[in-house]
């Protein structure tokens, strides 16, 4: 059974004589979260999109390490701690996950780390490096936030380096921001 989503791009793509394939891959660290997923992919008979879906951490455990999308959807958890992942990852120390530490702007060492006490920014900087480089259209990305991922971290420091990097690079295509209630 294709969602509403899917039928508009498989119409889409038929208006303009194109092929597409639709696959669905996800991540999810939470055990109930995941079986529920899991099960109602089953449930309606889509056992292979069921195999992409994965149980572990995003951030310390990325089952999608060397995979582009060309759509990435999320919902981080937002002002949740993600100390636990930082420790495992090598704690501030010896943290060298090349997605969170780039190239930029002449700094061999750029750091997209953020404070281990809100971790949201680090799930959409996963996504910005499994964005396509190599073809026309790239990649799109939405994620949902709270508004602290606007205005957190001093110059220098993680979230502001992440902003920085979004602005320089020419991704960022809009902000929504919804009012309260």
């Amino acid at each position: 059974m294709l969602t509403i989503a899917e039928e508009r791009l498989l119409s889409l793509a038929q208006a303009h004589n194109k092929e597409v394939s639709i696959h669905l891959y996800g991540q999810e660290v939470n055990p109930e979260t995941y079986a529920i997923n899991k099960a109602d992919l089953l449930l309606k008979g889509e056992g292979d999109e069921a195999e992409n879906i994965r149980h572990a951490s995003t951030l310390s455990q990325d089952a999608f390490i060397n995979r582009q999308f060309d759509f990435m959807l999320s919902n981080p958890p937002y002002g949740k701690s993600w100390k636990k992942d930082l420790e495992r990852m090598g704690g501030k120390k010896d943290f060298r996950d090349p997605r969170f530490t780039i190239t930029h702007a002449g700094d061999a060492e750029y750091s997209l780390i953020t404070r281990s006490s809100d971790g949201q920014l680090m799930f959409l900087v996963n996504k910005l490096s499994k964005m396509k480089q190599d073809t026309p259209l790239g990649s799109r990305i939405a994620e949902v936030h709270n508004g602290s991922s606007l205005f957190t971290g001093d110059a220098g420091q993680g979230e502001s380096n992440i902003r920085r990097w979004i602005i320089e690079n020419d991704w960022l295509e809009a902000i929504i921001a919804l009012p309260l209630d």
